[in-house]
């Protein structure tokens, strides 16, 4: 097994549960290809644990276990993968919820590994190709612990990436494809608290829906009651259809896809809701804003959960300030005594910098808000303590006085 040499000043990150190691901090690793399992030593040339290595990745080096007892492999996998299973019966109802995060990468200590669960079917996404090898048996230890329905691959992130040496392809092996039972149908109906929702697996977003804001869709249905709603970004109208099931008057779904918009109303009549009693709009959600602006229309509770403005951590400037204006403007058309509920997907804004955007919209419009509920990831999307990288989410609902 290849091996390399971990600098002192990170032994006790990786030792706290931290996973990554980029390819900056460690020395070439010549005699490794990626997917290879690598040994990490300390600098006295003492086993230190075992690595995934990825040799066009900036994170060379995917912690796999720091115990001299463990071995990658598919047992492991299997190990891994029961006790993230019974992280999730523990911490949802899953008679009322068939819909989850089943493997939460980093979180669940399978870094690199994102599996959804949707209707028994399991939706499969790798963050590297060093994966791409073992992912036979990745599927086998699947199989062995939760028998689902059928696997299916939803490809690998950057399946055209950039390294030193220039572009690298990835095979048809990373191709989305089916890798275990049947296909998953088209569109999955899910369980969702109760509420139903079609997911399209092959051609959804992230693995077919993000599941992170499940519970924060529950509380937009305890707050929906008796109150004109506007959802911006809806995509297939999660938010949407939770405040028109919690007994919203009118909901109003604004997003630029228009087949998003098409499903929005799918699951509106999926759940017996009437769709033409609510409002379905194909437009951008600045120009929609805008557009109220114009006409003078509020709304009691405004909800705006866009697409990461931060991919990247060199792009948070420039996103702090998409987030100031998006704030500001959505504010501007929540009623007196209405709700404002705003979301994040970005990694690399923290939630104090979220909160900063809040701060400066609010203090333009001379509308003090108030905290009703701070969240971030769910229990189905764990991080370890001393990896804040995995802390993405963030979710504000607020009072505006």
């Amino acid at each position: 097994m290849p091996a390399v040499s971990v600098p002192e000043r990170l032994v006790g990150h990786l030792l706290a549960g931290h996973p990554w190691l980029y390819a900056e901090a460690v020395p070439a690793i010549d005699d490794a290809s990626t997917g290879d399992f690598v040994a990490l030593l300390t600098p006295k040339r003492r086993i230190l644990g075992i690595a995934l290595f990825d040799g066009h990745s900036p994170i060379a080096l995917r912690v796999l276990s720091t115990r001299a007892d463990e071995r990658p492999g598919r047992e492991l996998w299997r190990a891994r993968i029961r006790d993230a299973l019974a992280l999730r019966e523990a911490a949802l109802d899953l008679r009322e919820t068939d819909a989850f995060r089943l493997i939460h990468g980093e979180g669940d200590r399978l870094p690199g590994v994102v599996v959804d669960a949707y209707a028994g079917h399991l939706s499969l996404k790798l963050d590297t190709a060093a994966w791409l090898p073992h992912i036979g048996g990745l599927v086998d230890a699947l199989v062995d612990v939760v028998a689902p329905r059928g696997i299916y691959l939803k490809g690998v992130s950057g399946q055209r990436r950039r390294s030193e040496r220039g572009a690298v392809e990835l095979g048809p092996e990373a191709e989305p494809r089916t890798l275990y039972g049947a296909p998953p149908p088209e569109p999955t109906i899910v369980r969702e608290h109760g509420m139903r929702l079609g997911v399209s697996l092959v051609h959804g977003q992230k693995t077919g829906f993000f599941l992170d804001q499940r519970e924060n869709r529950a509380l937009i249905r305890r707050f929906g009651a008796g109150r004109e709603v506007l959802n911006l970004f809806s995509y297939t109208g999660g938010f949407s259809l939770a405040a028109a099931l919690g007994g919203a008057t009118r909901v109003t779904s604004v997003d630029t896809a228009s087949a998003a918009i098409a499903g929005a109303r799918d699951n509106f009549a999926l759940n017996d809701l009437d769709p033409r009693a609510h409002e379905f709009v194909v437009d951008d959600a600045f120009v929609f804003i805008d557009r109220c602006a114009a006409q003078e229309r509020t709304f009691d509770l405004v909800i705006c959960d866009p697409p990461s403005f931060a991919p990247r951590r060199q792009a948070v400037t420039k996103a702090l300030r998409a987030y100031t204006r998006l704030h500001t403007q959505a504010l501007r058309r929540v009623r007196r005594r209405g709700l404002f509920a705003a979301a994040s997907c970005s990694s690399h804004i923290t939630m104090e910098m979220f909160l900063g955007t809040l701060r400066e919209a609010a203090a333009r419009q001379k509308r003090p808000l108030r905290i009703l509920e701070c969240r971030q990831e769910p229990a189905d999307h764990p991080s370890f303590l001393h990896f804040p990288e995995g802390r993405y989410l963030k979710f504000v609902l607020m009072a505006a006085d």
